[in-house]
């Protein structure tokens, strides 16, 4: 028997996971589009005008930190992420079950800890501002803190479901953390 997937809270979760995702995929496109136009201006600017855009390294660099940590996120939500399931496949899917609980604990603790630091440095970053943009440094540690909340909010979210989840065939799926496949996906 698989576990049921049709409650209310799973369907919502569900439903604010994929929205949050489209988000955050927007997001990224704008990053990526804003970096492109301001790199690319500022390097025509430079070479053609002999001026260039003074506030355009800073965004830049800005936008790719944000692009790349959010990237993480969606490739996180996605099971994309480097694992080797070689071993854990073959063993039966009771203790796939336990070692995916401990491995997300693992994962979990780690995130803890990014979670801490990040946070730490965003507060110490509030102080300080960039030379030109004047914006805060706690941009880029921002960016590092909530990665690591949104991954574990996702890991709590999937320890909900493995350890509800029945020790059977049929939900070994459950019970890994990245798919080694892309049909997988």
């Amino acid at each position: 028997m698989l576990v049921d997937d049709k409650s209310r809270a799973a369907v919502f979760a569900k439903k604010a996971g994929d929205v949050l995702h489209g988000v955050l995929a927007a997001v990224m496109a704008f990053s990526l589009l804003l970096m492109l136009i301001l790199v690319f201006g500022n390097v025509v600017m430079r070479y053609v005008f002999n001026s260039g855009i003074m506030i355009s390294e800073e965004v830049a660099r800005m936008t790719f930190v944000w692009l790349i940590f959010i990237g993480s996120v969606l490739a996180f939500r996605a099971k994309q992420h480097l694992a080797v399931n070689m071993l854990v496949v073959r063993l039966p899917v009771k203790q796939q079950k336990v070692i995916h609980i401990v491995r997300q604990l693992l994962i979990l603790a780690v995130l803890w800890l990014l979670i801490d630091g990040g946070w730490a440095q965003t507060v110490i970053g509030l102080s300080t501002v960039t030379p030109v943009a004047g914006v805060p440094i706690a941009i880029f540690s921002g960016a590092v803190w909530f990665c690591a909340t949104a991954m574990a909010l996702m890991i709590l979210a999937d320890l909900y479901v493995a350890i509800r989840a029945p020790a059977i065939p049929g939900n070994a799926s459950k019970f890994l953390t990245s798919y080694d496949y892309v049909e997988d996906v």
